[in-house]
């Protein structure tokens, strides 16, 4: 199983080292080409608002899809080939328009590929294997999004400038996108020649037994999403709110930047590639434990304590004023987002077959776009109309968000039995 659930989830270094580069940087490469800082969140949408329409279309596509290549490997080759070609074009836009275009194709890119390849696991692997194979997945997003938060300070740390120029992306960001390209194609392709899969969707028998045994699981599953729905909500509207505004947050607080054009705003924006390695890397590391946290302790309780720990992260992320304590707030939160990407699959996952995992976990997508589009289309207001255009009290509202899903997330249900096949 080890070496099977490599395969499955080595796609996922590449494509989180392209995330991590853009989390860290998205902010700071919106700044550099003009835009404000109350502007952030909406240019963000990208991400939201893509998975919201592409992911569950193409996890249900991929469900009934048969061919000589499989179900889920061509969607997914054909996914990456658009995400390296927008990862290259995206750090040379020359205008802020140019720059949101190009966001957006490879956002939807991206949640193109994501549905087909998350549903490998349960395509795959048999049930009782799912939690460490959602977990090995964690990891090497984890290990992924670290590399790529740390690659623009590495790169800066090796020469490359990290100052942007009016109108341009720094020269360590844009080496740093072309790398994530490289990545992309590499370990997405190990896992495309790698992994075999049935070349046909599964066969449905037909009569009233396959209506009933639909049935239940329809409303297995409706239980299983709508328990889970609200902590996603809470813990995804507060990473949002982290991805967007720790940048300008922690260059003004900490470094003192009052432009993003100055060295003070590069120093800040690097550091928090740091901070985004830091809480990446502790994701993948404590996904390990996971598993056995799981068995032991259950699901549920794991993950209100992880959300716990996030929320103490976030909160302090505006009000600690050195580097160290920063990187302890990172921990917290890497061991929140751990939790994040793992347990609401495991709880809500195991009440659907594996013909309708695509389905599945583009419906599962949709709970943690939604909390990031309302952000994105209020934050902004929030900022300029009842904080005067300042932004730091959103990171202390992020963990508030978190605290609450955490609370929550006590009244989840453990679903211990799959519904049986369709």
């Amino acid at each position: 199983m080890r070496l099977k659930g490599f395969d499955l989830s080595v796609g996922y270094f590449g494509l989180q080292i392209a995330f991590g580069i853009q989390s860290a940087s998205l902010s700071r490469l919106f700044q550099g080409l003009g835009a404000t800082v109350d502007q952030l969140a909406i240019l963000w949408l990208a991400g939201p608002v893509t998975g919201l329409l592409v992911q569950p279309v193409m996890g249900a596509l991929s469900d009934r899809h048969g061919s000589r290549f499989g179900r889920r490997r061509p969607y997914i080759l054909v996914s990456a080939l658009v995400v390296i070609a927008a990862l290259a074009a995206l750090p040379l836009a020359g205008s802020l328009l140019v720059a949101v275009m190009a966001v957006w194709v490879l956002e939807a890119a991206m949640n193109a590929l994501h549905a087909p390849y998350r549903a490998l696991v349960a395509d795959t692997l048999p049930v009782e294997d799912h939690a460490s194979g959602y977990a090995m997945q964690t990891v090497f997003i984890g290990l992924g999004a670290l590399a790529g938060a740390c690659a623009p300070v590495l790169l800066a740390w090796g020469g490359w400038a990290n100052v942007a120029q009016p109108g341009q992306t720094a020269p360590s960001i844009r080496i740093a996108f072309l790398t994530a390209a490289i990545a992309v194609a590499v370990s997405v392709g190990w896992t495309v020649a790698r992994v075999k899969e049935s070349a046909s969707p599964p066969i449905r028998g037909g009569g009233n037994s396959h209506a009933r045994a639909r049935g239940a699981e329809v409303a297995a599953l409706w239980r299983a999403l709508r328990s889970v729905a609200a902590v996603q909500f809470f813990s995804w509207f507060g990473m949002y709110l982290l991805w967007v505004y720790a940048t300008p947050v922690i260059a003004a607080r900490l470094y003192g930047a009052t432009s993003p054009f100055d060295g003070a705003y590069a120093r800040g924006a690097d550091f928090v590639g740091v901070l985004f390695g830091t809480y990446n890397g502790v994701a993948g590391l404590f996904a390990f434990l996971l598993p056995g946290l799981f068995r032991r302790f259950g699901v549920t309780y794991v993950h209100a304590a992880a959300l716990a720990a996030g929320a103490l992260g976030l909160g302090g992320l505006a009000g600690i004023g050195h580097p160290v304590g920063l990187l302890g707030c990172a921990v917290l939160i890497g061991i929140a987002y751990a939790s994040i990407l793992s347990a609401p699959f495991v709880l809500a996952g195991r009440a659907v077959s594996r013909a309708t995992a695509g389905t599945f976990i583009g419906i599962m997508n949709i709970f943690i776009v939604v909390p990031q589009l309302v952000a994105g289309l209020t934050m902004g207001w929030f900022i300029a109309h009842l904080l005067g255009g300042i932004a730091w009290p959103v990171l202390p509202l992020a963990g508030v968000l978190m605290a609450v899903g955490a609370g929550l997330s006590l009244g989840l249900p453990e679903m211990d039995e799959p519904v049986a096949p369709a």
